[in-house]
């Protein structure tokens, strides 16, 4: 992932940048639209010295949260992010001098926050926030924001992307008050090919198909198998040493991330092979930089947002063939994390027949 400069942006990515500093506005766009890059473009421009904002950009997980902090340190402009769970923990406490209520750990009582909030008749003292991803995000948290967090929110979502019961969706944005729309619909991201077989599980249509501004590449997404995890990591280091890029690998459960970061190591040397689950200790995802040539190791619960030049994709026994909405989504998403190479890994769980039968077809998908 690379921040564009204005000049390089096109006219409907300039105009949500550019929109009025002190108003909220809704920006809806698929995957690859650059809905992140606007969203740090828009923050690093309120808080510039022609208009000097207090603004905190507010993203799903902590590795989303830390890109996007990498991503405008580099570009000259430091921003304030932070996950939903830190803002709204470190506001209440600092207001109320008492922990958020919560039911479990990460889950707060949203009607107990709210109404503490009104009681007190807090008024928000931030200029803005800058929320990405809030498809992921509790549409209590974006009445949180629109009433008390900042004077101002530019939200940016797909809800064709929501992979969360916990989500939220355009209609009750605009039930909160988002009146401004503005929508993103060109993919700058993924080749043609990829972005086609993308659309082979986009169901809802809430946000129209992009179109693939970079056209055909040279790969067609493709299905290999991997009996096990060794073999998965042969193949992966393979890749890696005769084309040296951004590479990324997509599984399931926590403990594959360890183990096949841990069989990449090994092959690697010293070449980065980076792992991340949620349970890592904080301040851990400063640590990576998948951006950076080398291997990122994730589960599909921290994709969200991320990309990289070639994407192994072996999360989908969960998804496949697709049973409800949530399934549809998460593949649309998971499989648009890619730039230029797409592979579908069958193994080492072993997809069934029926699993197999629900991907695309030749020549959507090569087999």
């Amino acid at each position: 992932m690379k921040l564009p400069t204005l000049s390089e942006i096109t006219e409907e990515q300039f105009a949500v940048v550019e929109y009025s500093v002190d108003a909220s506005i809704l920006v809806v766009g698929p995957p690859g639209a650059g809905k992140t890059s606007m969203a740090i473009l828009r923050a690093r421009l309120l808080i510039s010295p022609e208009h000097r904002r207090s603004v905190v950009m507010v993203t799903r997980n902590r590795l989303l949260t830390s890109v996007a902090g990498q991503l405008a340190k580099e570009n000259q402009a430091l921003i304030r992010t932070e996950t939903m769970h830190s803002l709204v923990a470190g506001d209440y406490y600092q207001r109320f001098n008492a922990y958020v209520p919560q039911s479990r750990p990460f889950e707060f009582i949203w009607a107990a926050v709210l109404e503490r909030y009104e009681k007190a008749g807090v008024r928000p003292h931030l200029d803005h926030l800058v929320i990405d991803e809030g498809q992921n995000l509790p549409i209590e948290f974006i009445q949180w924001a629109v009433r008390f967090g900042a004077k101002a929110v530019s939200l940016f979502a797909d809800e064709d992307q929501a992979t969360l019961g916990r989500g939220s969706k355009v209609a009750e944005y605009h039930a909160a008050g988002f009146t401004a729309v503005l929508p993103l619909l060109i993919n700058h991201r993924s080749t043609a090919e990829i972005v086609e077989f993308a659309e082979h599980f986009h169901r809802n249509r809430v946000i129209p198909r992009a179109a693939a501004r970079r056209g055909g590449g040279f790969d067609r997404p493709w299905l290999i198998e991997a009996a096990t995890w060794d073999d998965l990591a042969n193949t992966v280091a393979s890749r890696y040493a005769n084309r040296a890029e951004a590479l990324g690998v997509i599984v399931f459960r926590k403990t594959e991330v360890t183990h096949l970061a841990a069989l990449l190591r090994q092959r690697l040397g010293a070449t980065r092979v980076d792992s991340y689950t949620s349970d890592a200790d904080t301040g851990v995802e400063h640590a990576i930089r998948m951006r950076d040539n080398g291997v990122t190791v994730i589960c599909g619960e921290s994709a969200i947002g991320l990309e990289f030049d070639t994407l192994y994709l072996q999360d989908l026994w969960r998804s496949l063939p697709p049973a409800q909405e949530v399934d549809y989504r998460r593949m649309y998403m998971l499989s648009a994390r890619a730039r230029d190479s797409l592979v579908l890994v069958n193994g080492p769980e072993t997809l069934t027949e029926a699993q197999l039968a629900s991907l695309p077809a030749p020549p959507i998908l090569d087999r």
